[in-house]
């Protein structure tokens, strides 16, 4: 760790030392947080689409990260549930499919499917028995049955996307790295601008 005027890790100690301004400490506090979990947020959404077909702006609709209240040196990423896969590229594709006349005769015939690219390292991936229409990708939630409900697919969550150690430790070194800093530099701000 560089050599810094105001350790976060002394955090009590400074706000006892600087008495009336312990206000201050507290204010630096919570801008460096704030941020370096922008950063930590940045950093996760480049990584993930370096991994996955999805965009920035559909990464940061569910990327949620709060801060622990407790704690001076730690921030808690909180990462959102999963993404529909209309968010990922779908096109229209006409399939062969096995249909099953009201008789019970079964005949071969075709109908528009779906196809989404999920990965950049996998090819685009068939939706079976989905479609897209009104901006979803749908199915039916009983597959034999036409008339059931159709029902929004998904994709993976961020959280899944996240999982993987490299994207983790990555983002945890960039906190390590850039929170003494940012309160360093945000308490000397505070201190001096009088």
């Amino acid at each position: 760790m560089p050599n810094l005027k105001y350790d976060i890790r002394e955090f009590q100690a400074l706000k006892k030392q600087l008495g009336e301004d312990s206000g201050k400490v507290e204010k630096a506090l919570r801008w460096s947080v704030d941020a370096t979990s922008r950063k930590a947020a940045t950093y996760i959404s480049k990584d993930v689409r370096g991994t996955y077909a999805i965009k920035a702006r559909d990464i940061k609709r569910q990327l949620k990260i709060t801060r622990v209240r407790r704690d001076a040196t730690r921030a808690l990423l909180y990462t959102g549930g999963a993404i529909p896969l209309e968010r990922f590229a779908p096109k229209t594709k006409v399939v062969r499919i096995t249909a099953t006349s009201r008789k019970g005769k079964q005949f071969k015939t075709r109908r528009r499917g779906v196809t989404v690219r999920v990965r950049k390292d996998k090819g685009r991936q068939l939706v079976k028995g989905g479609w897209y229409a009104k901006d979803h990708i749908l199915r039916r939630s009983d597959k034999s049955d036409n008339k059931s409900q159709p029902r929004i697919q998904y994709g993976p969550s961020i959280p899944g996307m996240v999982a993987h150690p490299s994207v983790i430790e990555g983002a945890q070194d960039l906190v390590r790295k850039d929170l003494p800093q940012q309160f360093n530099d945000r308490l000397d701000y505070l201190l001096t601008k009088e």
